[in-house]
């Protein structure tokens, strides 16, 4: 035993100093259709042609045991017992048991640990990519490519799902990680502080990180917004987990963060207020409307849970804070961020895995307002969002509907607290020492270049 775990601690730093650095993100927005839609078969000689793609029909005849890898929470794994229920239901012969390691309170550790049992064939076959680099496995031979399989599945010739989430996900063209629900990220701003300045919203205009810090300095010029933190709830580092997703291009190791452009968004991002009791650790939060303080507050959109629905709806017309706006980083990127699950290479049933993914991506219990085994997020199913939105929204929201399957159909990139939390907690310890005037701007953008350099050749 003591032999075998030895191979495979070593096994783990072989790979973890040979990993390929994860896909890049493009910062340009892609459209949904870029799937041409296939037409049907004609059921009879005199009937018209159909052009909506024929369903794929599960095949319930799958026979496998899968096992399923992922962290331990309460609400995650009860959420994964139901799912397995479910599916179950449809697929009563591909057994799927539950493998849960803690992941909350060491997630280096949890991300290392997986990585050795994906290296050595033990992590299980289907992964569950919270808290794992999605982009570093793709590039690493660990995951399966997922497109052979999805070839095979006449869903993905058509418009069914949002296309551009699933590109977003590529690395080297090639779909390794799916993700079965996202929720785009958006801000909020003060209202008043925003009138007082004039800022343009309401507009269907995405904003831009350097541009809200530029809003929130000038804020604080004005006498009544002049001690208004830049964020209520969070520090600083809520603003780099926006901006260096399209600064870090993993695919290509190469990452921006010494340019002119990266040291001016640094020069910014220091001269706004903050709360001074805020924790370093920001992370996409769901949407309530609450500025906590704040000039703004960085969000995600959660629709598919009533209270937030309705609050969203009610904030529409809010003396208060603003009508929510996609957040861009300064090269234009539409940030997402998603729940996704990958193979392992490993897996012997990949079918069955793919099987399970695709009852994910159709299943339509969001739309059950009373079951709470479930998330809030956007399903990447497009035809079941819509119904999402149209339930969640209602009457009054009618509108708004349209306007975020818009929204949802031109995100193009991961958020990077997906991507790697483990660099991103290493900028951000880089990052600290300038916001606390150890490290001149320049020096800053250096170093944070110095380490994203190692870590990406790594």
């Amino acid at each position: 035993m003591k032999n075998r775990t030895t191979a495979m601690i070593l096994a783990a730093a072989v790979f973890l100093s040979a990993l390929l650095s994860a896909c890049g993100q493009s910062a340009e927005d892609k459209k949904f259709d870029q799937f041409t839609t296939q037409s049907s078969a004609l059921s009879a000689p005199e009937e018209p042609v159909s052009s909506e793609p024929e369903e794929s029909q599960p095949d319930t005849d799958l026979t496998a045991q899968l096992v399923l890898r992922t962290y331990t929470s309460g609400a995650s794994v009860d959420i994964w017992k139901d799912y397995i229920r479910e599916f179950n239901d449809t697929y009563p012969n591909v057994k799927i048991e539950l493998k849960d390691e803690d992941a909350l309170s060491d997630v280096a550790g949890y991300i290392t640990r997986t990585t050795v049992e994906l290296m050595s064939g033990e992590a299980g076959d289907l992964i569950d990519m919270s808290w794992l680099p999605a982009q570093r496995y793709s590039a690493s031979g660990v995951l399966q490519e997922l497109d052979p399989l999805m070839d095979a599945d006449p869903d993905f010739a058509g418009d069914k799902y949002y296309g551009n989430v699933l590109d977003g996900m590529r690395c080297g063209g090639k779909l390794y990680v799916m993700p079965y629900e996202f929720a785009p990220i958006g801000i909020r701003l003060d209202k008043k502080a925003a009138d007082a300045l004039e800022i343009p919203y309401g507009t269907g205009e995405a904003i831009g990180a350097s541009q809200v810090l530029e809003y929130a300095a000038a804020a604080n010029q004005l006498p009544d917004f002049a001690d208004m933190p830049a964020l209520g709830l969070f520090t600083w580092d809520a603003f780099n987990f926006v901006e260096l997703s399209s600064r870090i291009n993993e695919e290509e190791k190469s990452a921006d963060l010494d340019s002119e452009s990266f040291t001016a968004y640094l020069t910014k991002l220091k001269a706004a207020k903050y709360n001074e009791g805020a924790p370093v650790g920001a992370s996409p939060m769901p949407d309530d409307g609450q500025l906590m303080g704040g000039f703004c507050t960085i969000t995600s959109l959660r629709p598919a849970y009533v209270q937030l629905a309705e609050s969203y709806v009610g904030l529409l017309d809010s003396p208060d804070v603003t009508p929510m706006m996609a957040l861009e980083t300064d090269e234009g990127a539409a940030l997402f961020t998603s729940m996704s699950l990958g193979v392992a290479s490993s897996c012997k049933e990949p079918e069955a895995a793919f099987a399970f993914i695709k009852f994910l991506l159709d299943n339509e219990r969001r739309l059950d307002k009373e079951n709470s085994l479930r998330t809030d997020f956007v399903p990447v199913n497009r035809e079941l969002s819509q119904k999402v939105l149209e339930a969640y929204l209602g009457e009054a929201g009618k509108e708004e509907t349209e306007k975020l399957d818009q929204w949802c159909a031109q995100v193009s990139t991961p958020v990077f607290y997906d991507r790697s939390r483990e660099l991103l907690d290493k900028l951000n310890d880089i990052c600290g020492q300038y916001m606390n005037g150890l490290l001149s701007a320049e020096d800053c953008a250096r170093q944070l270049q110095d380490m994203a350099f190692v870590y990406l050749n790594e």
